[in-house]
């Protein structure tokens, strides 16, 4: 992010610049059929943020493969008109594949949704201690922000969790925070279950993932290492051994069953 952008974003005009943005997607949405699919059958990434769908959705080109589009949109929309949302916004990307965090928060509702219930969808798997180090330590350095919107639409609402001033709570706050953050992840992950057509994918195996997700979606990824997201800074060291080896067999449990249902 270039000093320009980080002193935009940290100004009066953070919220407002997001706001007309948003205004303008919506505004794109109402010449969009609500009740069917229109264009492609988009195969959703649908893990939590910091598992790995930025690389992934860099492997494609834009008109193919975003991460995280209409992003402000949809963090205010999703809890107010998710069905009808939902399609609008698919026919309107009209995308082949879509990696967004913020779908771990409504794996009940694609389940139940006449149309997304038969969606393709893919989780990615990494351990929660990874997971959660991964997460505090990006949401620590962004305390500059003054409209740090996944925080409040995301983490805050859906997940319980304010994790933009982290560093400066105490140690029993910052543990509470990692409690509900290790209970949000396997809570998520358990819902998977709910869906029809899931793909558990190990983090470390993306990229060798990409091979069927080419014919999936019958396109060719082009892999950019340099599109890895990784975050250097490190403020938090967490590791939890007992809660990695609970979440490796919950795992197992959901691809054991999703192998005997095929």
């Amino acid at each position: 992010m270039s000093n320009y952008q980080v002193r935009l974003m940290n100004s009066f005009l953070a919220k407002p610049i997001k706001e007309l943005q948003a205004l303008k997607h919506y505004f794109e949405l109402t010449k969009h059929d609500s009740k069917t699919v229109t264009g492609h059958q988009t195969v959703y990434s649908i893990s939590p943020y910091k598992t790995g769908t930025t690389f992934l959705a860099a492997v494609y080109s834009k008109d193919i493969a975003q991460h995280e589009p209409m992003h402000y949109l949809s963090l205010k929309m999703f809890d107010k008109k998710f069905d009808t949302f939902l399609i609008k916004r698919q026919n309107a990307l009209n995308l082949k594949l879509e990696c967004s965090g913020f779908f771990s928060a409504y794996i009940s509702e694609l389940a139940q949704h006449k149309l997304a219930k038969d969606f393709e969808y893919i989780l990615i798997i990494r351990n929660p201690s990874a997971w959660i180090n991964s997460v505090v330590n990006y949401w620590a350095k962004l305390d500059y922000l003054q409209n740090d919107y996944i925080n409040t639409y995301f983490w805050k609402k859906k997940v319980g969790v304010d994790l933009l001033n982290f560093k400066h709570l105490s140690e029993s706050e910052q543990e509470a925070i990692i409690e509900r953050l290790a209970a949000f992840y396997f809570d998520y992950t358990r819902q998977s279950r709910q869906l029809k057509n899931v793909s558990y994918v190990d983090l470390h195996d993306v990229a060798n993932y990409v091979k069927i997700l080419d014919i999936k979606i019958d396109e060719t990824a082009h892999i950019r290492n340099d599109k890895r997201n990784v975050n250097k800074a490190k403020y938090y060291n967490y590791k939890n051994d007992k809660l990695d080896e609970e979440y490796k067999d919950l795992v197992m449990e959901l691809k054991a069953k999703k192998a005997s249902d095929t």
